[in-house]
């Protein structure tokens, strides 16, 4: 295969699981499974600091 048709499949392979994501959030507020913003963004800078460890 080659390289450029590698790359093109890994970021086809990535969009594809962003899509899936988007999906399953939407589902998610659509069944009213929400938090507020305040604490979404609890949980992201959470989620950022833990893995910040390992950089």
């Amino acid at each position: 295969m080659a390289v450029a048709e590698k790359i093109r499949s890994e970021e086809k392979a990535q969009e594809t699981q962003i899509f899936e994501e988007l999906d399953k959030g939407i589902d998610d507020m659509e069944a009213g499974r929400v938090i507020d913003h305040k604490e979404a963004m609890r949980i992201l800078k959470e989620r950022v600091n833990q893995y910040a460890m390992y950089l």
